[in-house]
């Protein structure tokens, strides 16, 4: 588990919002380590369309992942995504129920999210599925955080002011 002395930072939203390169950025300013998005490889590596079957196994990897970042981290943690995508895109792709969770341990949540508004345009990638969605999504992650009564700060505009309102909000 993570050490008391660590503030957990998340950035969350929908695809193609700027999430990774606002994490990287973030984790090099702030000189923390940086969570990668377990999901990107996995379903790489899976060789076909990820199943709600693969959101469990997904979940344990992000843990995984988070737990070993987290040995190395100082006062900061940043994460590119966290528990808040597998709740969203069950909700949305598979019947509006959610059940990753069960059997699993329960969902950690951070000291901070940092949402992506999605005006960014966007970028084909062949792991992306909707971008015609961006704003529903958006306005589910954002009812998620206020729901969980999450602390967040929505981030909006080009990847540099995001950056500079992240590190001033710090």
């Amino acid at each position: 588990m993570f050490a008391c002395s660590m503030y957990k930072i998340v950035v969350t939203g929908p695809e193609s919002s700027g999430k990774t390169s606002l994490a990287q950025q973030l984790a090099e300013n702030l000189r923390a380590p940086w969570v990668p998005e377990f999901a990107r490889p996995y379903v790489e590596w899976l060789g076909r369309p990820y199943e709600r079957k693969d959101l469990k196994s997904i979940a344990r990897g992000q843990s995984l992942w988070e737990n070993w970042y987290a040995s190395q981290a100082g006062p900061y943690l940043v994460c590119d995504t966290d528990w808040t995508v597998l709740q969203i895109w069950e909700k949305y792709r598979f019947d509006g129920a959610t059940t990753w969770q069960q059997g699993y341990l329960p969902a950690a949540p951070a000291d901070l999210y940092f949402l992506c508004a999605p005006d960014f345009p966007w970028k084909h990638d062949p792991l992306r599925e909707h971008p015609e969605e961006q704003e529903a999504l958006f306005e589910m992650y954002l009812k998620l955080l206020e729901e969980k009564g999450l602390s967040f700060r929505i981030l909006e505009g080009p990847l540099a002011e995001r950056l500079s309102e992240a590190i001033g909000f710090l």
